[in-house]
């Protein structure tokens, strides 16, 4: 039976935790004998009622942590490498890391398995993350963690993929509305990236466990310096049949 480590970031996520708790048991329903998944919780600092709604594995802590944008990928780079070090064994075969506010489904994770599964060079497979209040326009949202191949750093509004909605309405920002074309055309299929997340990404644990968050400078994304040292042992690729909502 596969083995699978959920984890997730919480902080002053009261309305979003019971819904990350039902997406999860969706999951051990669909893959009911066939995949064995334990779940881990980083909280910190919630002051509403987040910490009450924790059950399972978890860890939670008030570090009076301050909620500014100056310090917060050096701050998120910190609870994510202590997630890790709280939570990694070598029993898992693969590891999914969820971010907040991000709604899923069984047949997203059936798509990343399936990516890695028959690609063995790669070792990440991200989602293709839509915006909920974009849809029904396709618009990737998670660009500040994208690098492209070419080492080019997207912008908040870079079309970093094609728009697969067909109809008339789409995000004032999506390539259909100003015209310009996405950096990579198709509707589906895998994009090879430098850097990328998307909310809803699988690793292999083996890769997962050799592997820091970081910043150099406080504008940088702390998956920047996670990516790099991911693919000294495999791709990272964009799966664009994995299909997740950010609700924030």
């Amino acid at each position: 039976m596969i083995k699978i480590l959920i984890t997730t970031l919480v902080r002053n996520n009261e309305q979003w935790l019971p819904i990350f708790y039902s997406e999860v048991d969706k999951l051990k329903e669909e893959f009911k004998n066939k995949i064995e998944f334990t779940i881990f919780i980083y909280e910190n600092d919630s002051i509403d009622s987040t910490k009450s709604l924790l059950k399972g594995d978890f860890f939670s802590h008030n570090y009076g942590h301050p909620g500014d944008m100056v310090s917060r990928t050096r701050r998120l780079a910190f609870y994510r490498n202590n997630l890790k070090e709280l939570s990694s064994s070598s029993e898992y075969d693969f590891v999914l890391m969820v971010d907040s506010n991000i709604l899923f489904s069984p047949s997203a994770l059936q798509s990343l398995l399936g990516t890695l599964d028959t690609h063995e060079d790669v070792a990440m497979a991200c989602s293709h993350g839509l915006v909920q209040t974009s849809l029904p326009c396709h618009f990737f949202y998670d660009t500040f963690a994208t690098i492209t191949p070419d080492g080019q750093k997207c912008g908040q509004f870079t079309n970093v993929v094609e728009c697969a909605y067909p109809g008339p309405y789409h995000d004032r920002h999506c390539h259909h509305a100003h015209g310009s074309p996405p950096l990579n055309g198709g509707a589906t299929g895998l994009v090879e990236l430098n850097s990328c997340f998307g909310g809803f990404v699988l690793i292999r644990n083996e890769v997962y466990m050799k592997c820091e968050w970081g910043i150099t400078n406080p504008s940088d994304c702390e998956h920047w310096e996670f990516c790099s040292q991911v693919r000294k042992h495999g791709k990272i690729v964009l799966d664009r049949g994995a299909k997740v909502l950010w609700s924030e």
